[in-house]
């Protein structure tokens, strides 16, 4: 009985739609279907994981050969190392907090809105779980926050591609609240941030690397199911937890 006053009111699924979020997916969706050309495109760029994960997965292993095997070379893997386990530690937090909270339907399934769809068989790809908090927010801010400690100019870029070409399609294609990708922002961040700490990166990391020289064959194995993983925004995990959970 005390539940709905310990959940956030903008995440209640009774709640009223925060202004917030209204505005902007109103503003945003009075464009769809006045150009095909900008439909056609940010359902693209929504959906098409070339130009999500995979950037992301081709510079960290150009920055990991990049390095080199000297000490500060591998000074500079740790960070590689950093940036992954980040995004894995961020992930398994959001995924917690989408099970902890009471489900938000997604914006086109908001009955509070009248949100048009760009195409119909959006509605029924979007109808799979909770929107909050964002997944693809939490991942690709976890990639970008990384990157600044591989290179300020490269992190710039990447927090400025993950704001205009991963968040905004969302927005626009009516599948998260600017909420969600706010609160996946936050928590990629944070992830980062802890996983790249000069005292983490020492004590967790570096031996990582070390250990790689030893072993390389297994090494690679993982930082290549690792990466692998982004690309596809552990997809493959989730649903491979979902099926232990079920048979559990």
């Amino acid at each position: 009985m005390f539940l709905p006053l310990l959940v956030p009111p903008f995440i209640h699924p009774k709640a009223m739609l925060p202004t917030f979020d209204r505005v902007i997916l109103e503003w945003l969706n009075q464009y769809v279907h006045q150009s095909a050309l900008l439909d056609t495109c940010l359902d693209f760029l929504s959906y098409n994981n070339l130009l999500k994960g995979v950037i992301f997965t081709v510079v960290l292993w150009w920055t990991w050969f990049k390095c080199g095997d000297t000490p500060s070379g591998n000074a500079c893997r740790s960070i590689v190392i950093g940036v992954l386990a980040g995004c894995f530690v961020g992930m398994a937090a959001t995924r917690m907090l989408t099970h902890a909270f009471p489900e938000r339907p997604r914006p086109l399934h908001n009955t509070e809105m009248q949100l048009e769809p760009v195409h119909p068989q959006l509605l029924a790809d979007s109808a799979d779980n909770s929107s909050f908090p964002s997944d693809h927010a939490t991942i690709f801010f976890a990639l970008a926050t990384g990157m600044l400690f591989l290179s300020r100019p490269i992190g710039i870029a990447s927090l400025l591609y993950v704001v205009f070409f991963i968040c905004v399609p969302r927005l626009y294609l009516g599948l998260h609240y600017p909420t969600d990708l706010v609160a996946g922002g936050i928590i990629g961040v944070a992830t980062a941030v802890a996983a790249n700490l000069p005292a983490v990166r020492q004590r967790y990391w570096l031996p990582i690397v070390q250990w790689h020289y030893k072993h390389p064959s297994p090494f690679y194995v993982g930082f290549f199911l690792m990466s692998y993983q982004l690309d596809e925004l552990f997809a493959g995990v989730r649903q491979l937890m979902h099926f232990v959970a079920n048979l559990i």
